[in-house]
């Protein structure tokens, strides 16, 4: 019953990404006129005959005789071909098969058979003119006989071109030309929250949208790669497509050995959970100190990796959108540099830093602020509010984790100072968090050593992994005349991967927050609410 429901649940966000994508349709559409402009262009005739074929005076077309084919020594005739094969097999042009030459016998001593990949209809070897349809399983591995159609995946092959929708990779798109390669996916994460609230109103207790994401991702060739993705089609826990903006949008070189070079709009190096896909956050939502990261913007990195340390850094400017929950980012240059000795796979010992430079002189104002780590709401506790006269912002970092077996502790600290003009005094704010989880059913956080972030756990049982975490984060936004508030919450929370697209979370959340955490003067402070939230996460 639960593999009929998950594949019900496929299927239905599959449907949603391909209403959201019809750009695959499109370049599907274009490889069909391609292919038909090519196929009017290799039958263009002469007096009615495909090209490659001569045309002989009717005068002289009396002394021609077809050829004798010869048998191969040793083989039985191959007899009389049925009326339908010969139809299809010799489709003629003034009584000739196609591939054949219309000359005298003393010229051609013996006929050739049309080759196998130059049929009537055919668009030459590799492509095809009638589209293919069909539904390979979703599992290569998986017996043809027993395998039902909710199992099954749909493939069209047409000219050539290759249209793969799957259960597990969501749409492909391939050419057997070329190493063009492009995948549609998407993510999508729905909410369930219960407020328990203390003097404040947090928003409306049920269920919303916290997040639908559409993917696009491939390579041009082996050396070129691309990515595009688009947020922010929920607004307020509902699907809003008004509000969607470009998250990531970049092609990256990887032809150097050991050097990967990234261009256009993609995610700042910096912090070990910013660095981390919300996929495979152990919580809901990321820990409260990094409202002072830097955030996804327009820029060129480089990233290394030699056996246990790794480098990545960039220039960045602003985002293109500014759809997320930071201020005007100026211009700058951020880098990240992780160390990883001994990492076998299953222990794991991490170490990392970041810093960041910032000239924001050309705003007019910034601002930090964050949620209580919960996406349902539009409160912030705390909040600088406009801070005006800004110069320079820096920022730093310091990551640790280990992991042995299904044990894990993760920890960081994030700092800010920023410069102001006009005489103003500088401002320090800061923050930091630590967790640890246990995986009771023997699973483990899956590292990648290169990039120096987790990923997702494998899951090995049938049944899922389970995973029980506990956390700890604090966020203070109070320095001099800025009073943006001090917040401290404990959470718990249990993960259940049910299998490597689909995962149930659920959080609990005791909030502390101090009298300046009012946002920005909007509300009562020292609220102290508490907070129930879970998950239903499925990604292609």
């Amino acid at each position: 019953m639960h593999k009929l429901l998950e594949t019900i649940i496929k299927y239905s966000v599959i449907l949603l990404i391909v209403l959201a994508s019809s750009s695959v349709w499109a370049a599907v559409q274009a490889a069909a006129t391609e292919a038909a402009a090519e196929k009017s262009v290799r039958d263009e005739e002469v007096g009615g005959l495909s090209e490659g074929r001569k045309f002989i005076p009717a005068a002289e077309e009396t002394a021609v005789k077809e050829p004798a084919v010869e048998e191969p020594a040793g083989e039985e005739p191959a007899g009389d071909v049925p009326a339908a094969e010969k139809s299809v097999r010799d489709e003629e042009v003034g009584g000739l098969t196609e591939g054949r030459k219309f000359i005298p016998a003393a010229e051609e001593p013996a006929a050739e058979e049309p080759a196998e990949d130059e049929e009537v209809g055919g668009l030459g070897e590799g492509r095809k003119w009638v589209p293919e349809v069909s539904f390979p399983p979703t599992d290569p591995d998986s017996i043809e006989g027993e395998v039902y159609f909710w199992d099954r995946d749909f493939q069209i092959d047409f000219a050539y071109s290759n249209l793969h929708i799957s259960q597990k990779r969501g749409i492909e798109y391939t050419r057997n030309d070329s190493e063009f390669y492009l995948r549609i996916g998407g993510r999508i994460y729905i909410d369930f929250v219960k407020y328990f609230e203390d003097k404040n109103d947090l928003g409306d207790n049920g269920l919303g949208i916290r997040n639908f994401t559409i993917e696009m991702n491939g390579r041009f060739n082996k050396q070129w790669l691309y990515r595009l993705s688009w947020g922010g089609f929920t607004s307020g826990g509902k699907f809003d497509g008004g509000g969607a903006f470009i998250d990531d949008a970049y092609v990256s070189y990887n032809g150097f050995k050991k050097i990967a070079l990234i261009l256009g709009q993609h995610k700042e190096p910096f912090g070990l959970e910013e660095s981390s896909s919300s996929l495979v956050t152990t919580f809901m939502e990321r820990g409260l100190p990094t409202a002072l990261v830097t955030g996804t913007n327009l820029g060129a990195s480089f990233s290394t990796y030699r056996s246990w340390w790794g480098l990545t850094a960039g220039v960045f400017a602003e985002d293109l959108s500014n759809g997320s929950d930071l201020s005007n980012q100026g211009r700058g240059l951020t880098g990240r540099i992780h160390f990883n000795p001994g990492h076998r796979e299953d222990r794991v010992y991490h170490l990392g830093s970041s810093v960041s430079f910032r000239d924001i002189s050309d705003t007019d104002s910034f601002y930090y602020r964050n949620r209580p780590e919960s996406g349902l709401t539009d409160v912030r506790y705390v909040d600088t509010g406009d801070i005006f006269n800004p110069e320079n912002v820096y920022r730093y970092n310091i990551e640790a984790a280990v992991t042995a077996g299904p044990f894990s502790i993760q920890g960081e600290y994030i700092g800010s100072r920023m410069t102001r003009q006009a005489g103003l005094s500088d401002l320090d704010f800061h923050g930091w968090y630590v967790f640890g989880s246990w995986f009771p059913t023997g699973g483990s956080r899956n590292y990648f050593p290169d990039e120096g972030i987790f990923g997702y756990p494998d899951v090995k049982s049938k049944y899922g992994e389970l995973e029980l975490a506990a956390r700890y984060s604090m966020l203070d936004l109070t320095d001099g005349p800025v009073r943006g508030g001090t917040e401290k919450n404990i959470s718990f929370g249990v993960n259940w991967y049910f299998s490597r697209h689909m995962r149930l979370m659920a959080n609990y959340i005791i909030v502390d927050n101090d009298i300046f955490a009012n946002a920005d003067g909007t509300l009562e402070g020292n609220d102290d609410p508490r907070i129930l939230q879970f998950r239903f996460q499925y990604r292609i």
